[in-house]
C-alpha cells in the first residue's frame, strides 16, 4: 500500500516540475532574447563587428541605439529618415531640412520650411516667399513682415493689405485707388477739393456746394453776386436756369457744366518746352493736366488762374479766366526761353 502511495507521488512530482519546466520556457523575457542577439555584434575602431566571423558586418544593421551601414555609422537617409552619425538629427542634408530625423514642415530660425524646402505661401497667419518673412507686394495684396499691411509702399497707401480708397483715420485724407485725391471730386456725399473737404462756394457738373455739402437757400459766388439754390441748382427768379448749361436770359448768375479746353500744345513752339508736369495755381477756379500732347484744362467756377508747364527746372506759364458760361479764355503765355550765353 505504501509503495503505491509513493508511486502516485512520483507521478505528481514529475507533473508538476513538467508544469515548472514549460512555465519557465515561456517566460523568458524579449529583451534577453534581444540581448543576445546583440551579443552577435561589437564595435571596434568605430566600426560593426560580427563576433562569430570577426568582420565588418554588413548591410544596415541598429546596434545600441545607432544605426550602421557596411560597419559605419550611418549618415544619411533610411527610410526617409534621416540619420547624422547614426542617430536621427536635426539639419539639412541634400538640399532639405529635418527636424529629429524627419523632413520639417514649420518655422524654425526664422525659415519656413514646406516638406523640408524653403517654402512661399501663408503659414499660421504670416506669408513668406523662399522660406523668408516677405515686406512687399504679391497678387496686389501689400504685406509687411510677413503681415497684411497698413502705410504706404510703393507711392500708394494700402490698409489692411489691401490699396485704399476712402478717408484716412488719422489725417482725414481722401484717398482715390492708394493716391491722395488731387481733384474736385464728391465722395460719399460730401465735396473734397484735393484731399480735403472744400471750403468755400463752387460748382460740379451744373450743382452748387457750399464747402462740403450741396448748396440750399440763398448762396453768394466767387464773383460776387448772390443767387438762391434748390439741391445746388439755380432756382433764383428770372434765372430761367434749369441746373446745367446757360440761361436764356434774366439777370440771374449763368450756370455751367465744367468745360474742357485743350487748345494750348505741349510743344517748343507754343511753351519753349515740351512739359512734364502741369499744375493750377487756383483749382478752384480750373483743374489742368497733360493730354495727348495737349494742355487740357477744365473750368470749375468763374475766376482766374495761372497754369504751369515744368520740366526740371524749366518752366512756362499760362494765365486763364473762366467766365460765367464755363467757357475759359486764355491770357498771356510766358514761354521758357534759353539763357543766352555771354
Amino acid at each position: 500500500m505504501q509503495k503505491n502511495n509513493l508511486k502516485q507521488v512520483k507521478a505528481l512530482t514529475s507533473v508538476a516540475l513538467g508544469a515548472v519546466l514549460l512555465t519557465s520556457t515561456i517566460a523568458v523575457p524579449i529583451n534577453s532574447v534581444e540581448a543576445a542577439s546583440s551579443s552577435n555584434y561589437k564595435v571596434s575602431k568605430g566600426r560593426l563587428i560580427s563576433k562569430l566571423t570577426g568582420k565588418v558586418v554588413k548591410g544596415t544593421k541598429t546596434f545600441k541605439g545607432k544605426v550602421y551601414k557596411d560597419g559605419k555609422t550611418l549618415t544619411g537617409l533610411k527610410a526617409g529618415v534621416f540619420y547624422k552619425s547614426g542617430k536621427k538629427a536635426t539639419g539639412t542634408y541634400k538640399g532639405k531640412y529635418y527636424s529629429n530625423g524627419k523632413v520639417y514642415t514649420g518655422v524654425k530660425n526664422n525659415i519656413y520650411f514646406k516638406a523640408g524646402a524653403k517654402a512661399t505661401g501663408i503659414y499660421k497667419g504670416m506669408y513668406y516667399s523662399k522660406g523668408k518673412v516677405f515686406t512687399g507686394l504679391k497678387a496686389g495684396v501689400y504685406y509687411n513682415r510677413g503681415k497684411k499691411g497698413t502705410g504706404t509702399y510703393g507711392g500708394k497707401y494700402y490698409e489692411a493689405g489691401k490699396v485704399f480708397t476712402g478717408i484716412q483715420s488719422t489725417s482725414n485724407n481722401l484717398y482715390i485707388d492708394g493716391l491722395l485725391n488731387t481733384d474736385l471730386i464728391v465722395f460719399k456725399g460730401q465735396l473734397y477739393n484735393g484731399s480735403k473737404l472744400n471750403e468755400g462756394v463752387v460748382q460740379v457738373d451744373g450743382k452748387w456746394y457750399k464747402d462740403a455739402s450741396i448748396a440750399n437757400g440763398t448762396i453768394t459766388l466767387p464773383n460776387g453776386k448772390t443767387i438762391t439754390v434748390t439741391n445746388g441748382i439755380d432756382t433764383t427768379p428770372g434765372s430761367g436756369s434749369t441746373g446745367g448749361g446757360s440761361s436764356s436770359g434774366g439777370t440771374g448768375e449763368i450756370t455751367f457744366t465744367s468745360t474742357i479746353n485743350s487748345d494750348i500744345a505741349n510743344n517748343v513752339d507754343k511753351l519753349g518746352l515740351v512739359g512734364t508736369s502741369v499744375s493750377s495755381s487756383n483749382e478752384k477756379v480750373a483743374t489742368v493736366k497733360i493730354t495727348d500732347g495737349k494742355i487740357a484744362m477744365t473750368s470749375i467756377s468763374v475766376g482766374t488762374s495761372i497754369i504751369t508747364i515744368a520740366t526740371d527746372d524749366k518752366k512756362a506759364t499760362i494765365e486763364v479766366a473762366v467766365n460765367a458760361n464755363g467757357s475759359i479764355t486764355i491770357g498771356t503765355i510766358t514761354k521758357y526761353t534759353t539763357p543766352q550765353k555771354n
